[in-house]
């Protein structure tokens, strides 16, 4: 009786095995066979009869938008995805966001993805500023908006100002401050870099952080009283000086400044760097 129980065991055993190999053979012969579409992008709606079609599901609306646009990001089709096709995603994380602005996953979605595989900068900008309307509270807006102005338009000055701003909103972590005074800095900025290290330093509490501000600041105005001393060699010389030591020498400067960093101030094609 018991044999005849683990034949009858062994049996449907091999059966179902056998059932779920061909059952998978078939899934994935149909998935290799299936293309997405983007069907909320097939009949595309201007923003205002989307919004009066929504009426009060809009939540809902600018979560199944988001859905889409995540459903193609994460297919193999994405991999070759057309211009075209990139387009209606950005259409639909705007419309999301146009929706519902204070929802995260549709910024975070868009910056993970437009600007990096669909180059369209301007759309991503767009959905994020709009998030920074909405969400005043939230930092990751301003910062995004600053790492896009910098690293794919080139305008470092524009960074700095958005990362600034970032950095004063409540919980930004210390390093949007520093890396805003840094930019502001390279676009020759130093004085502006100083005021706004000083206006933060003024309302921080905490006191480790205070102290890596006024170092900031310390070191920012041996830059300034160096580039103005390269100013004014400049002038006087009709070129830029081949190192700092030059100004000691020609007595622009009674001695150059000491960095709080530990390290010298050194000069690179007329500019500070320390």
């Amino acid at each position: 009786m018991k044999t005849k129980s683990v034949v009858v065991f062994i049996s449907a055993l091999a059966f179902f095995l056998a059932l779920h190999t061909l059952a998978r053979s078939r899934v994935d012969a149909h998935r290799s066979d299936y293309k997405f579409q983007l069907h909320a992008a097939a009949l595309p709606l201007p923003n205002e009869i989307l919004r009066i079609l929504s009426v009060e599901f809009k939540g809902m609306v600018a979560n199944y938008l988001l859905l889409e646009s995540a459903s193609f990001i994460g297919s193999s089709q994405s991999k070759d995805a057309t211009a075209k096709e990139w387009e209606s995603v950005a259409r639909l994380l705007d419309q999301s966001s146009l929706l519902d602005p204070y929802f995260k996953n549709t910024y975070r979605l868009a910056q993970s993805i437009l600007p990096w595989e669909a180059k369209l900068y301007d759309e991503t900008l767009k959905i994020l500023e709009r998030s920074k309307r909405h969400i005043t509270w939230d930092w990751e807006p301003g910062f995004f908006i600053g790492f896009d102005y910098y690293f794919f338009l080139g305008d470092s000055l524009t960074a700095s100002k958005e990362l600034m701003e970032a950095s004063e909103i409540k919980h930004a972590p210390a390093l949007l401050a520093t890396l805003a005074a840094r930019l502001a800095v390279r676009v020759g900025q130093t004085k502006t870099a100083i005021a706004f290290l000083s206006a933060l330093y003024e309302k921080t509490d905490d006191e480790p952080r205070k102290e890596a501000i006024k170092e900031r600041i310390l070191a920012l105005r041996g830059v300034e009283l160096l580039q103005s001393a390269i100013t004014n060699f400049e002038r006087s010389y009709g070129r830029l000086p081949d190192s700092l030591e030059e100004l000691v020498d020609k007595s622009i400067l009674s001695e150059i400044p000491p960095n709080p960093y530990g390290r010298p101030y050194t000069l690179k094609d007329g500019a500070i760097e320390f």
